[in-house]
Order: C-alpha cells, then sequence, then structure tokens
C-alpha cells in the first residue's frame, strides 16, 4: 500500500521541508537510541507513543527509524543515521516504499486542511497491516499526529494496537499525551521528547540563528527553523516588545504586519500569526499574572482551529485576534 502524497500537505512545520525530507537531527540521543536498540537486538515494541510539544523533532526521528528499520544502508555517527542517496531512503522520501503506511490528515472538497483524520482513514491502516509485508522485511506506519484522530478513527486503531501483526511497528506522533484516549496510551511505550537546550537550537537554526528566535523557540528546533523560514524577525519574536504594543492597544497593527511579512501559504501564515499571538499571550500571562491572557491564550487557540477547518479569511481572522488582544490588554491597563 501506497501513501498518496497530496499538494498540500498538513504535517510539516511551515515554509521548511517535510520531516521525511529532513535527515539532520539535533538533540534528542537517548531517545534516538532507545528506538535503535530495540531495532537492532530484535525485541521491538510494537507501538511507540513519541510524545512532547510540536516542533521538537518527533515525526523526524520517526521517518529516521522508518529509513532504518526498512533497511537503508546506515551512513553516520548517529545511531539512525542513514545514506540519503539510498534507494530506500528516496523511497520513503517519495513516499513510494510499500511497506510504509502514513497517517494524517488529508484535504477537503476545497483543496484546504481537514480538521481531523476520519475514520475511514483510520481503517486503511488496519488494511495495510493486514497485508505481509512487500519486501519481505517488516512494516512501518506512522500516525501524524494522534492528536488529529476523531473518536471513532481513535477507536478504529484500537484493534491494530491491541493485536499488532509481526514484524509491524507503528509510531503515534503524539503533542499532549494527556488529551489522547487512555486505551491508546497504555498500549504504547511512551518516548518522551523534551525541549533542548538554546545551544542544541542555534545549531539547528545554522546561519540564521536570530538570540530572539532562539529565546521564542522554548528549545523547540523545527519551531525555531520555522519561524526563520517564515520570516520572522526580532520585532516580532521579542515577547517584551509585543507585550507593549498590546498594552498599547497596536494588536491589529503588530497582526497585520507579521501577516504580510509572513511567507508560506495563507493557511500557515495564518496558523503562524495566531501561534506567535498565543506565545505572546501566555508570556504575558506568567509576567502578570490574571486571567485574561489565560482565556485570550485559549480563544487564540479556539480561533486557530476554526480558521483553518472553516477556511476563514486571513483577515477576517485577524481582525477577531486583535479584538481578543485588546480585550486581554484593556483588562490589564
Amino acid at each position: 500500500m501506497k501513501t498518496e502524497k497530496p499538494a498540500l500537505e498538513t504535517d510539516k512545520e511551515p515554509s521548511t521541508a517535510h520531516p521525511r525530507e529532513t535527515f539532520a537531527f539535533f538533540g534528542h540521543e537517548p531517545e534516538e537510541q532507545a528506538l535503535a536498540d530495540g531495532l537492532r537486538n530484535g525485541r521491538m515494541h510494537h507501538a511507540w507513543l513519541l510524545a512532547g510539544t510540536k516542533g521538537l523533532g518527533k515525526a523526524t526521528l520517526a521517518y529516521r527509524f522508518a529509513r532504518a528499520a526498512l533497511g537503508a544502508r546506515k551512513d553516520g555517527g548517529r545511531p539512525l543515521d542513514v545514506d540519503p542517496e539510498d534507494v530506500v531512503a528516496r523511497r520513503i522520501t517519495a513516499l513510494s516504499h510499500p511497506d510504509l503506511f502514513v497517517l494524517r490528515r488529508g484535504l477537503n472538497d476545497r483543496g484546504k486542511p481537514r480538521r481531523e483524520i476520519t475514520v475511514d482513514d483510520a481503517r486503511e491502516l488496519g488494511h495495510f497491516f493486514s497485508l505481509a509485508p512487500s519486501e519481505g522485511g517488516m512494516r512501518v506506519a506512522i500516525i501524524d499526529a494522534v492528536d488529529d484522530l476523531n473518536r471513532n478513527a481513535a477507536n478504529a486503531i484500537l484493534k491494530t494496537l491491541e493485536e499488532p501483526p509481526a514484524r509491524s511497528v507503528l509510531l503515534l506522533v503524539c503533542h499532549a499525551p494527556g488529551a489522547i484516549l487512555p486505551t491508546i496510551r497504555s498500549r504504547c511505550r511512551r518516548l518522551a521528547l523534551r525541549p533542548q537546550s538554546d545551544d542544541v537550537v542555534r545549531i539547528a537554526m545554522s546561519a540564521n540563528a536570530d538570540e530572539a528566535i532562539v529565546t521564542l523557540a522554548k528549545g523547540r528546533p523545527g519551531r525555531a527553523i520555522a519561524y526563520a523560514a517564515q520570516g520572522v524577525d526580532a520585532k516580532f519574536a521579542d515577547v517584551r516588545r509585543a507585550q507593549t504594543a498590546l498594552q498599547r492597544g497596536e494588536a491589529g497593527a503588530m497582526l497585520s504586519a507579521l501577516y504580510d511579512k509572513m511567507s508560506g501559504e495563507p493557511f500557515e501564515k495564518l496558523a503562524g500569526v495566531l501561534e506567535l499571538a498565543g506565545e505572546w499571550t501566555r508570556a504575558a500571562g506568567v509576567e502578570e499574572g490574571g486571567e485574561s491572557w489565560a482565556e485570550a491564550w485559549s480563544a487564540l487557540e479556539t480561533l486557530r482551529g476554526e480558521s483553518e477547518g472553516l477556511d476563514m479569511d486571513p483577515r477576517h481572522a485577524l481582525a477577531r485576534a486583535s479584538g481578543i488582544l485588546d480585550r486581554a490588554g484593556s483588562a490589564r491597563r
């Protein structure tokens, strides 16, 4: 079974390479070693929950494992390093390897990202694992992300978790483990990826390292790379400067300027703006306290989901976000 590659991919950071196209990996040495040890000693757990906040490298680690498990030629110093030009690695990059299945959000009839993974999509996972390996080795499936499964889809994958087929591994990328079904959590070996040091983030960003972005990323190399790729600079990454603008009632101008500066698809730009606005409110809440900033963060998260799922006009979404921030700011003035 082959996973189709849509024109627009929902399971990657904006304006950056997809995790399956990414061969560099930064930090998380113990977690990578745990996967490599299981593969080497033949006592591989059938399901792994790769847990942690967005931008840490969970999906990148999942694809690193898939390349090694499906036989890509070892090349490099880290346990799961392989030769990017190896035929297996190239087939995984192209999503053309028959023993790899990827379950992720698809696109709706308008070609926009759906808000969730549906039960029909989830049933394809069971069909994939019902087949014998095409090339005589292992089968690997990646769910990116398990957080996106609706209730019926989550229940649909339980049978696979309860009755795992031989020579098969399921990797579940998860941003919020506490929010998923306990029956899924209990059947997986949990591998928690944690924020890395600022030094690791700087190395990941390479020549694009900006101290304001390093600070804003909070130990998440993927988010730092995405912020830089989207054109976020110190003016917007500096949360203190942003807080001052919010307190002056300048949220609308700030959000519009950030959206205009960002690169990428409109839905990616809007998601990036709303995520940054959320970081501003989170920082303000920590520094100032009070319920208004917490409520603003929650409202922005809701708006982000609505704007993506309903294909909302970005300017309308920005106007709503501006109102949310202005109300929070005025409550603190």
